[in-house]
C-alpha cells in the first residue's frame, strides 16, 4: 500500500535535510478504528523514518 504521493514523499525529504527548523505537518496519518494519529513533519535520508507527533 503506498501511502505517500510522490510530491509528499519529497517535502519530507526535504524538511528531513533542514536540521534545527520546527516544521509544520506535512500529512496526517491516523487509525479509522482507534484513537492514533500521527502527524509526520519530516524523512530520514534511509526512506523508512517519519518523524513529527503522535
Amino acid at each position: 500500500m503506498i501511502l505517500l504521493t510522490p510530491g509528499l514523499h519529497d517535502r519530507l525529504l526535504a524538511n528531513g535535510r533542514l536540521h534545527d527548523v520546527d516544521h509544520v505537518p506535512v500529512v496526517k496519518f491516523f487509525n479509522p478504528v482507534g484513537a492514533a494519529t500521527w502527524l509526520a513533519t519530516e524523512l530520514d535520508e534511509d526512506n523508512d523514518t517519519l518523524f513529527g507527533l503522535c
